[in-house]
């Protein structure tokens, strides 16, 4: 069955400075790739595959991108792309960066306190988690599944999504893996297969967009 809907899609960081709680960059891995390229070149590839699996499916789902360049936004013009478009999802896309040897994929929602759809919120978030960590996992059994958590993200607040003033924002931050680890940055980056890795994430990453659309 057809379904509608408005997905923003935030590829994190960017740009040269760090603008209200967005640090320009975070993680870098081993060979030299920034996250806030990482995250962009990701953030675009949901988007192409979101567009191919909607007009596959006959959906009619609209796709906004909070940057499409290397620019970086506060955290609450990011959630506030949410809020304009009365999007029905929200997803932040990042990759950590710890001790060059932790490894994982997780997914983050709005912590309880402050979270007026918190059940819907890991719903989603928790479709997001498994597609992304299914698709590495597929590619790498180094991979572990982190999974969904609770943290007070300002990208995530409720009142920047216009969840507080009648909308109903699904939205959570993805953390798809820690690009300090050589075997994630030879998975993603290096190999010679790294663009097709990346085209299944996003692949995952947009069927899992369009089940919660559809099932939510």
């Amino acid at each position: 069955m057809p379904i509608t809907g408005t997905v923003v899609i935030d590829p994190g960081h960017g740009g040269t400075a760090n603008m209200g709680g967005s640090d320009a960059n975070h993680a870098v891995s081993p060979s030299g790739v920034k996250e806030k390229n990482m995250t962009l070149q990701m953030g675009l590839l949901v988007r192409d595959a979101l567009r191919a699996a909607a007009d596959g499916g006959g959906h009619n789902i609209t796709i906004k991108m909070t940057r499409e360049t290397d620019v970086n936004l506060r955290l609450s013009d990011r959630a506030a792309v949410a809020k304009a478009n009365r999007a029905d999802r929200f997803l932040s896309i990042h990759f950590n960066g710890f001790n060059k040897v932790t490894r994982g994929v997780e997914t983050y929602v709005r912590s309880a306190e402050d979270n007026v759809n918190l059940a819907a919120d890991k719903a989603f978030a928790g479709k997001i988690q498994k597609a992304v960590f299914e698709a590495i996992k597929a590619n790498d059994a180094g991979t572990r599944d982190r999974g969904v958590k609770e943290e007070k993200f300002g990208v995530l607040s409720d009142a920047s999504l216009g969840n507080t003033s009648g909308g109903n924002c699904r939205a959570c931050l993805l953390e798809i893996e820690f690009i300090d680890v050589s075997a994630v940055d030879a998975l993603l980056n290096t190999n010679p297969n790294a663009a097709a890795v990346r085209q299944q994430i996003a692949t995952a990453i947009a069927n899992a967009i369009i089940d919660d659309l559809a099932h939510p």
